[in-house]
């Protein structure tokens, strides 16, 4: 019977505060759903108030805790931030759940309240000692309150968690730059960066480290990787795509499909960006980023249509041009062939960026236009001196308009990344064609030694040839005569020359990767 009494009490008492705070709190929510457009704010209102009736009618409290913590979650997926931690709040008071005080904390800190989130987050932690998602956040609010040892604790227990987070190593990386050890950073960054490429936060972060160590060449370099990217590494946080999913914004949809891709759930990635196009359909960004994880399942035509559409909404999009003639490069038609390099040429006449470059550069190579291969690939190195993908290709497009400068093209390649076997193999191949056959024995000796293969032995044959040593050269290549670059310099021996070339027409060695 005390019991009940204080039950009671209690549900009384819950009553008697929710009337009080009603009028103050709704004041509030009427000025933060004020920019909603009208029938979404109608939508909240009707939420709030089916919260309100649960909390207030219902004796089980962790009914009454749900209760406000999906509404918590439905303003949360909308940015109204404010309304959600008190939703939280309100939960939290009535079920002090990990939930809701892993989604407290989040609301705290997207509102700037670091103590108090990193004091939500130390007691998720408690709690579930195995929750990588709490023990990153935990790291990254003690790091911005300027607690770098209960930061590099908290993140490297995330890091235990889930070694191959890029984002885990990025806020490591952070925690090292605030003690001044920008090694250990540098390091730290290039592993995530290794894991997530497509990140332009990591390219930045790249850069100012760079910078921080001296090193003013690797820095702009890192800054001209994409400059418009500021994406962020993805985090496999399934209680936040709970939230997105309670969404009725577009936005949050694409949210939603960016933590699918992060756990390469791509079917549905495309589901939640279907669902996202659905609900803003003039956007053309989305309709891209739908094609994309299209093309990325094999679903090439209904991913040229979203290309289509979204050229239809912005003809001028470079974007869609590019990611047009990505869908139609693998040449199957003719006409799509052709489709495909005349919207590269028009993404290049909107915006000369290097990824275009590099495919318009791909489709002259495979047309065996080597003039056209060369001019591509020489505004790719400009774009971006410091890769070594750019000074690869301009060599083997000049080395298909028998150009000898290829040479010093392979040497900066090889500069820039020195175990690229396909480069060493290039490279001793021009020199043996461009009359440096002292040089082209020497590498192709070390390149047998490495790998003893039919590219290696070819490569020495050339250079067997070079050298005047046409008997070992003829034994050399008629040992793998099957192989048509050995077949290629065979033909060219028994006519007293060396080959043009250092490759057969029609070898994949003149495809660059983007068409195999």
């Amino acid at each position: 019977m005390l019991a009940q009494t204080r039950r009671a009490c209690h549900h009384a008492a819950v009553t008697v505060a929710l009337a009080v705070s009603v009028l103050a709190v709704g004041m509030t929510e009427s000025r933060q759903l004020a920019d909603l457009p009208p029938a979404l704010a109608a939508t909240m209102r009707e939420a709030r108030g089916e919260a309100e009736r649960l909390a207030s009618t219902s004796t089980d409290a962790s009914a009454r805790a749900a209760a406000w913590g999906n509404l918590g979650m439905l303003y949360h997926a909308h940015r109204l931030r404010f309304l959600a931690r008190d939703a939280y709040a309100a939960a939290l008071a009535e079920a002090g759940t990990v939930r809701w005080r892993y989604l407290h904390g989040i609301a705290q800190a997207e509102l700037g309240e670091i103590e108090r989130a990193a004091h939500d987050f130390r007691l998720v932690t408690r709690a579930t000692p195995d929750n990588m998602p709490a023990w990153y956040r935990l790291g990254v609010s003690l790091l911005l309150g300027g607690e770098l040892a209960g930061a590099q604790t908290a993140l490297d227990r995330a890091r235990e968690l889930d070694d191959d987070s890029a984002l885990v190593l990025a806020a490591l990386a952070d925690v090292a730059g605030a003690r001044g050890d920008h090694r250990a950073a540098l390091g730290l960054l290039t592993r995530a960066v290794e894991l997530e490429p497509e990140a332009g936060q990591l390219a930045y972060k790249l850069a100012m480290t760079h910078r921080a160590l001296g090193d003013v060449e690797r820095a702009t370099a890192w800054l001209a990787r994409s400059p418009e990217n500021r994406l962020a590494p993805k985090i496999d946080d399934p209680v936040l795509l709970e939230v997105a999913q309670m969404s009725r914004s577009a936005r949050f949809y694409e949210i939603a499909a960016d933590w699918a891709l992060g756990r390469g759930d791509l079917d549905a990635a495309i589901q939640a960006l279907e669902s996202a196009a659905a609900l803003s359909p003039d956007d053309s960004a989305l309709a891209l980023k739908l094609a994309a994880v299209m093309g990325d399942v094999g679903r090439r035509d209904e991913a040229v249509a979203q290309v289509r559409r979204a050229l239809v909404l912005d003809e001028d999009s470079s974007a869609a041009w590019y990611r047009l003639a990505w869908l139609l490069r693998s040449g199957g038609k003719a006409a799509d062939t052709q489709v495909a390099e005349d919207a590269v040429g028009r993404a290049l006449t909107i915006i000369d960026d290097a990824r275009s470059r590099a495919l318009a550069g791909a489709f002259a190579m495979r047309g065996e236009r080597f003039g056209d291969a060369v001019r591509h690939y020489e505004a790719l190195v400009a774009l971006r001196p410091a890769d070594a993908y750019g000074h690869y290709w301009l060599s083997m497009a000049r080395l298909g308009a028998e150009d000898c400068r290829a040479r010093q093209g392979f040497d900066e390649a090889l500069r820039l990344r020195p175990d690229w076997g396909e480069a060493h193999i290039a490279l001793a191949r021009a020199d043996a064609l461009c009359g440096f056959a002292d040089r082209a024995l020497a590498r192709a000796k070390t390149l047998r030694g490495a790998r003893d293969d039919a590219n290696t032995r070819i490569t020495q044959a050339f250079a067997d040839a070079a050298a005047g040593r046409v008997d070992r050269a003829k034994a050399l290549a008629t040992a793998d005569s099957t192989h048509p670059d050995a077949a290629h310099l065979l033909e060219a021996m028994a006519a007293g020359r060396l080959p043009a070339r250092p490759f057969a027409a029609g070898s994949d060695w003149w495809l660059p990767p983007e068409i195999r």
